[in-house]
């Protein structure tokens, strides 16, 4: 065994692994067996938006065009994670990637990335998930984007060349809040086969049948953005017979009943709590003092999933309820319809 194995041996049987992968990150974070990421960059993307450069060390094994991963800043001392839909750097060979970060109100990771990151920070870096995809015939596609749902779409805009009819319809309540306008307008320009559009809620131009009367029937609809403009989408798709795909950035509106409390024990720490019932019930622990593993807070990344042992819990998007055991909860959209046991 060459000298350097007997060393590294040694050091593995002595030092816990949990300590050797801090000291591992904060000295060599590029070389951590944990995918992480430096910035390298930060650009204006809009009025209100900015794009953060980031370089992927080697553990982080890459993504799909229309995936998102869950991005992690330290925010005085914690980590504060929020999910992003990335897109390659057009010539990189380094792997690094982008992300469009809007400015949010109370948005950790948003105030965070608008005033106070800075070069040279490193993130943490998830596996990449989601669904999203172009088609695999060569089918028409229209886009519907609503606000920062325009990031998907600029991925996969990015990932083929566009031989098949593409246009890409943009909704956000002002002028200003367009991100990569110019961009668009230039692939618009250079690519016959792709038209775009773009609408201002400001001035009532809200998604309705109209924007989808030109559809052939085997046109595929994708669409991404708020819940309310999906289940819009997802209506007018249904009633012309076309195909959807669709992925929402924000939960359904929450109907809680504030004056009906439910208990939610933790049983692997003793602890029970009282929350509203038809809360979701992330916020609602959070809300309590209880530190949870979060990412998209919008039921595809699984981060939040833990066991439930008994009780009554409600899919806030699906509205359906599940009164047996559950091993993957998602507790960022999952309410409580009576008392529950939770694995935590």
């Amino acid at each position: 065994m060459a000298a350097q194995q007997i060393i590294r041996a040694l050091t593995n049987a002595v030092i816990p692994s949990d300590v050797a992968a801090f000291w591992q990150d904060h000295l060599a974070p590029m070389k951590s067996a944990e995918p992480r990421g430096r910035l390298i960059a930060i650009t204006p993307a809009s009025a209100r938006a900015i794009t953060l450069t980031i370089e992927p060390n080697r553990a982080f094994n890459g993504f799909r065009a229309g995936q998102h991963i869950t991005i992690s800043a330290s925010v005085n001392g914690a980590w504060v994670a929020r999910s992003y839909s990335p897109r390659l750097v057009s010539g990189a060979t380094s792997g690094a990637f982008q992300i469009t970060v809007q400015r949010v109100a109370n948005g950790r990771f948003s105030q965070w990335a608008h005033d106070a990151a800075s070069i040279g920070d490193w993130l943490k870096l998830s596996d990449a998930y989601g669904d999203l995809a172009l088609p695999e015939n060569n089918a028409a596609v229209m886009m519907l984007a609503a606000g920062s749902g325009i990031t998907p779409f600029l991925s996969l805009l990015q990932s083929t060349p566009l031989q098949r009819n593409t246009s890409l319809q943009y909704w956000v309540k002002t002028p200003e809040d367009v991100c990569h306008l110019d961009e668009l307008l230039a692939l618009q320009t250079r690519e016959p086969n792709f038209h775009f559009t773009l609408h201002s809620t400001q001035i009532g131009e809200r998604l309705n049948a109209s924007h989808l009367a030109d559809c052939l029937v085997d046109t595929e609809i994708m669409a991404c953005g708020p819940a309310g403009f999906i289940a819009t989408a997802t209506s007018l798709a249904s009633a012309q017979s076309l195909r959807l795909q669709s992925e929402a950035f924000s939960l359904p509106m929450i109907v809680s009943d504030a004056t009906q409390m439910v208990s939610i024990t933790l049983a692997r720490s003793g602890k029970v709590v009282q929350v509203a019932s038809g809360a979701a019930l992330l916020p609602a622990l959070e809300a309590q003092g209880i530190a949870l593993a979060s990412g998209c807070r919008r039921g595809i990344c699984n981060t939040c999933a833990c066991s439930k042992r008994q009780g009554i819990s409600e899919n806030i998007i699906t509205q359906m309820r599940d009164d047996g055991d559950n091993p993957g909860l998602r507790l960022c959209i999952s309410s409580a319809r009576s008392d529950l046991t939770l694995d935590l």
